[in-house]
């Protein structure tokens, strides 16, 4: 999903609209601007199914260097208090 395709799905929505994100175990957290940032990834990078299927940069790629493609991506990430 791009920025551009976040903002069409959001902008069918009432502005005042509450948005959350699942918590840990169960129920849903509220989300907010310090759970986003900007960081760089490895698209399609996962060997297991219960991980992501892109990777952060940092970590080493099951497959040569030279055919990971990364990208920014903007990221939440869910923290639960």
């Amino acid at each position: 999903m791009t920025v551009d395709q976040l903002i069409e799905v959001l902008r069918t929505h009432p502005g005042d609209l509450r948005v959350v994100v699942n918590g840990y175990e169960g129920g849903f957290d509220d989300l907010s601007p310090d759970q986003l940032s900007l960081v760089r990834i490895a698209l399609n990078t996962s060997v297991e199914d219960w991980q992501g299927q892109h990777g952060e940069t940092d970590e080493s790629p099951p497959h040569a260097a030279s055919t990971v493609t990364t990208v920014d991506a903007l990221v939440l990430r869910r923290v639960s208090n």
